[in-house]
Order: structure tokens, then C-alpha cells, then sequence
């Protein structure tokens, strides 16, 4: 990929791995053409070097756009009042899906959807921000993670791309 564009990160090399015990469709699906694909994006950098984006299978696709949940989670986490902060998309009947924020704020903290949403607008392209914020105790994990299956259950989350 040129500087500045997101791709699935390939790698390939003699100690990288040998492929997954005992499932062939997996191994097919994985490693192509001498290349394994790791399933996640990324972005290369002006000086060469590769920046994670997330997950692809997470990607949230509005309109004609891809948006990243890493991305606007990052953007998120940044206001004071975030404690945590985890984004799904949720199925939208014009735009295919929109973004929703799922936000734990610090204790004592206080922010509303808004002011959350107008955050983000100051640091990512509009089409990024989420639409809607669900505000809860905790965000739900797997291990670092934030558990996305849970959070699409408990929110109304679904309708990706490639799934």
C-alpha cells in the first residue's frame, strides 16, 4: 500500500509460523500466495513503518466510507471524561451501518453524547463520528480487548462487512 492507505497486514518469512494443527480451510484462507493474512489492518506510514488499526472484520462501513473502530475509540478515549471507550456499528437503512460509541466516563466525570460526539468531529472526518453514545459502568472484555460480541448483543450491533 502507498503512505497513508489502510490494508490487511501480510507477512511472510521462515520463522514467522507453519499454520493452524489440524485445519486446512483456516490455513487456505490465512496464507496466500506465500503470504500469511493476519486479519488486521493497517497503515503504512511515510517512513516505512505500519500503524494497527483494528481488526478487519470490525470495520463499519457507512455509506461508501471504512471506518476503523480504533480509530474513534482512540479519538474518544482522549476526552478527559472518558475512562473507556469501545465503538461498534449498528445496522442503518440508508447508510448500511452508523457508529455508535459505547463510553464508560471517569467517576465524578460528566459529559454528554454531544459533547462526545462534537470531540470526535475535532479530530477525525465527520462521517467517523459516532451517531449515537450508550453510556455504561464498564466496558466488557476479553482480556485487553473490548468484548464486541457482548457490546453488538447489549447494543444493537450487526449488519459488517464480510461476516
Amino acid at each position: 500500500m502507498p503512505p497513508g492507505e489502510v490494508g490487511e497486514i501480510c507477512a511472510r518469512g521462515k520463522t514467522l509460523f507453519s499454520g493452524y494443527f489440524a485445519r486446512p480451510d483456516l490455513n487456505a484462507a490465512k496464507s496466500r500466495s506465500g503470504w500469511h493474512h493476519t486479519g488486521d489492518l493497517g497503515r503504512r506510514e511515510p517512513d516505512g513503518t505500519i500503524t494497527f488499526i483494528g481488526p478487519k472484520l470490525r470495520m463499519i462501513k457507512s455509506g461508501a466510507e471504512n471506518i476503523y473502530p480504533a480509530e474513534v475509540e482512540r479519538a474518544l478515549k482522549s476526552h478527559p471524561a472518558v475512562a473507556d471507550a469501545a465503538v461498534i456499528g449498528v445496522p442503518d437503512g440508508t447508510w448500511h451501518q452508523a457508529v455508535k460509541a459505547v463510553v464508560a466516563l471517569e467517576p465524578q466525570a460528566t459529559a454528554t453524547a454531544d459533547d462526545l460526539i462534537e470531540h470526535v468531529k475535532t479530530q477525525l472526518a465527520s462521517y467517523k463520528k459516532p451517531r449515537d453514545v450508550a453510556f455504561v459502568d464498564t466496558i466488557p472484555k476479553r482480556g485487553f480487548t473490548p468484548d464486541y460480541d457482548a457490546l453488538d448483543a447489549a447494543h444493537g450491533g450487526g449488519n459488517y462487512p464480510g461476516t
